[in-house]
């Protein structure tokens, strides 16, 4: 006979997480089927809406720390997604340039994500998105508003999350 757990009951921060979660898996999914690394996706988006930005706008942009934009930027270049070249006006800045065949991978990505979407708001209407939208919208906010007391305590070194003391 099966164990049944009865789960607590959900709060808003639970149910966005999960429902980043199964996002998440589904991303991966898609775009293991297009033969697409997980990592690269952080990096293609921004470089398809502004081609040829520097690493560190991309850092900041991503919010990723600048070791794993640099690995993962050689990578995508490895792989013929990306080319970066040496800023002509700053030597010590560096601009990356997205690829026809890195256009090709975005335009899928952006396809699966549309896909995936669209299950994801089956059954909702247009005034309960937008009542989604706004709220999501405000914890975000919310959030980003506390970063600064995060970014004192916390450091996410490579995914991991390292409390300070």
């Amino acid at each position: 006979m099966a164990k049944v757990i009865k789960k607590s009951k959900d709060s808003p921060v639970t149910l966005s997480n999960d429902i980043t979660k199964l996002f998440d898996i589904q991303m991966r999914i898609e775009m293991m089927k297009n033969g697409m690394k997980t990592s690269y996706r952080h990096l293609l988006c921004p470089l398809s809406v502004k081609d040829g930005i520097t690493q560190l706008d991309l850092v900041k942009i991503t919010k990723l720390k600048a070791p794993t934009v640099s690995t993962t930027l050689r990578n995508m270049e490895a792989d013929g997604l990306v080319s970066r070249e040496t800023d002509k006006d700053d030597a010590r800045a560096t601009r990356v340039f997205i690829t026809e065949k890195g256009r090709e991978i975005d335009k899928k990505m952006r396809a699966s994500n549309a896909k995936i979407e669209k299950v994801f708001l089956s059954g909702i209407n247009p005034d309960e998105k937008e009542q989604i939208m706004e709220i999501l919208g405000k914890m975000k906010a919310n959030m980003e508003k506390n970063n600064g007391f995060i970014s004192e305590i916390a450091d996410f070194t490579d995914g991991n999350l390292v409390l300070e003391h």
